[in-house]
């Protein structure tokens, strides 16, 4: 032990390997801020007389804004139309001359409008009074001459698909020893929902949000965003937050579909008064029959269409929160819209449900609980399983293809024989705090994964080395120590085979794996004392000999090395070593200093660690002196 301790001190700075100070991916945030919510006010808008022009209207529209199946809010009262825009951002208005006569002049400078065109069969009489308004950019008589007239101002959004969906096809096999590693996609999914679901959740879960987002998000529009969450949150419901900006939504699906459980934790508060919500809304809803048939599109890579086309009746899960639409045409719209790419083919899945029974995640109507989607969308809760039906080509689309799937029900028989295979017998052990403290330790851990592995080929690893490290996150949380060390030596594995130039040194990836591996062993009790302590401090030290190691200084290489002396300070103190484990945890909370406010809870935490630890100290030197 003391030849660790003594190492520990003789490490020199030596070139290894680099830490990009940017190494999250924003790119999606830029698709984001340069959105546009696309809003056409009309007095026509529903009215009997005019149902065929409006249809023509509308579908020009959508074939211009949809790619990424952003909706056309429509209004046919000027109050409604000025209240709806008030609550959103980048507001590109289309409006009757009539109508926007009356309504331009009230919210000509509002911040949430970006843009108007004026749609009228008058152009002389409207040209008058707009040309002193300069967000009006057009006035036209025809709807195709105002699709041009957008193209002109108007830059597409990100190239990033920001809003796309992973999926996992999970092996219906449950014994089937080769396809046993499909299995920890279900496991990952069951015991994240879990997790996200079960851990406590109060108002200071919303503050944890707000921490989150004003670290990771800065721009003008971002803070506005964030600004009006904390401060009306509890006016509108989760669903309107949801559904109120691409912020909110890709924050919360891209962390689902990557699996970022730092962020997920982050967000828990929001995800389960979701979940929640759409659980009450689900059963004012719900029919003691028929069926409910839903839909939407997707562009897929066309080996994702082969993986789907050979896995008739399996299982699928669907980590995110999943939009779709009864109207199939909606769909089509959206779909006949979508640019073809190399090596792409346009989806349109197919949602079969049987509203008979109890569903496996709930599903509901959401049109009447916000204002920002289409009357008729239903939103299917995360962690979604669908039974995956026929696949077939969609005639009269290039490229396009019918993908069924069936939204299962709780006791489905092959879904629950795969889930009491794997997870009999597992619940949480340590409290709520304790949970997020262990996931939330090493916050970068995704981003110096995807770090690692940027610029390659190896996409898949990456997700492979995603899911073995959070298995064994959630298996350490549920008390499953010997399975969780087996995802850490994985993920290991992977790391090894697709890092470059990681076969035979240790990338700074694997800080984190090291570090918590050293925690876990602490909680084995199939071996001899010694050896279990000798494993935690083996690991712990490693993984701050990388750090030592790596000359690259950034504030992620410093959240790394005082997360790590946390980590060593606490194998220290149940090992028996108080004093070290004072030593580390002063060394941890001094590297917090220099780069985190005085009131940053992980200065806290680190500060009171330090008080309970000082107390125990106290006592055992009392107790020692009073032997004496």
């Amino acid at each position: 032990m003391k030849k660790f301790l003594s190492e520990l001190s003789k490490l020199k700075d030596k070139p290894r390997n680099s830490i990009d100070p940017d190494i999250d991916d924003t790119s999606w945030l830029e698709a984001v801020d340069k959105s546009f919510v696309y809003v056409w006010c009309d007095a026509s808008i529903g009215t009997q007389n005019y149902v065929k022009d409006a249809n023509n209207t509308l579908r020009s529209i959508a074939s211009f804004v949809n790619p990424k199946r952003q909706l056309v809010h429509t209004f046919n009262e000027i109050d409604a139309c000025e209240d709806f825009i008030m609550h959103v951002n980048n507001v590109c208005l289309i409006i009757s001359g009539t109508f926007g006569k009356v309504l331009i002049p009230k919210i000509h400078n509002a911040e949430q409008l970006h843009s108007v065109y004026i749609f009228c069969m008058e152009k002389p009489t409207h040209d008058a009074w707009a040309v002193h308004y300069r967000k009006v950019r057009d006035v036209r008589t025809n709807i195709q001459d105002i699709c041009k007239s957008l193209k002109k101002y108007i830059s597409s959004p990100a190239i990033i698909d920001y809003d796309r969906i992973d999926f996992d096809i999970i092996s219906t096999e449950a014994y089937s020893a080769e396809l046993k590693q499909l299995d920890l996609n279900l496991v990952y999914s069951i015991l994240a929902d879990t997790l996200l679901l079960e851990m406590g959740s109060t108002d200071h879960g919303k503050q944890d949000m707000v921490k989150y987002c004003r670290n990771e998000y800065t721009s003008d529009c971002q803070i506005h965003l964030i600004d009006d969450f904390e401060k009306n949150y509890s006016q509108f419901s989760p669903i309107w937050w949801y559904t109120k900006s691409y912020f909110f939504q890709g924050m919360i699906n891209r962390a689902l579909r990557t699996r970022d459980l730092y962020v997920l934790c982050s967000l828990q508060h929001l995800l389960k008064d979701l979940n929640s919500e759409l659980t009450q809304l689900h059963e004012k809803q719900k029919k003691t029959n028929g069926s409910l048939d839903l839909y939407f599109v997707q562009m897929l890579a066309v080996t994702e269409l082969h993986r789907l086309q050979a896995s008739y009746g399996q299982l699928m899960c669907i980590n995110q929160f999943m939009s779709a639409n009864p109207d199939k045409t909606i769909a089509i719209v959206f779909m006949k819209h979508q640019a073809l790419k190399a090596d792409k083919v346009r989806i349109l899945f197919h949602i079969h449900i049987d509203q008979t029974l109890s569903p496996i995640v709930p599903y509901a109507n959401i049109g009447s609980n916000s204002d920002f989607v289409h009357e008729n969308e239903h939103l299917i809760s995360m962690f979604g399983f669908y039974r995956i039906g026929k696949v077939e080509q969609v005639a009269d689309f290039e490229s396009s293809w019918l993908v069924n799937l069936t939204l299962i029900g709780k006791d489905d028989y092959q879904y629950m024989k795969l889930k009491h295979h794997r997870l009999e017998n597992m619940h949480l052990v340590d409290s709520d705090q304790t949970v997020k403290d262990r996931i939330c330790r090493f916050k970068s851990a995704n981003k110096l994964f995807r770090q690692a592995l940027y610029n390659t080929a190896n996409q898949m690893e990456l997700r492979a080395i995603v899911l073995h490290y959070d298995l064994a996150l959630l298996y350490d949380i549920f008390a499953e120590t010997s399975k969780s060390l087996e995802q850490y030596r994985c993920a290991l594995a992977v790391a090894r085979r697709s890092i470059p130039n990681c076969q035979h040194s240790d990338h700074i990836c694997l800080v984190p794996i090291f570090s918590n591996m050293g925690l876990t062993f602490l909680q084995r009790n199939e071996c001899e004392l010694a050896t279990i302590q000798g494993d935690a401090v083996i690991h712990g030290f490693r993984a701050i000999e990388i750090l030592t190691k790596n000359e690259y200084i950034s504030t992620v290489k410093k959240e790394l090395e005082s997360a790590c002396y946390i980590n060593y300070g606490i194998i220290h103190e149940r090992i028996g070593q108080i004093s070290d484990a004072q030593k580390y945890f002063n060394t941890a909370l001094a590297i917090q200093k220099t780069y985190l406010p005085s009131n940053h809870p992980d200065v806290i935490y680190s500060e009171r660690l330090i008080t309970l630890l000082s107390s125990k100290l106290s006592s055992s030197d009392s107790i020692k002196s009073a032997k004496s």
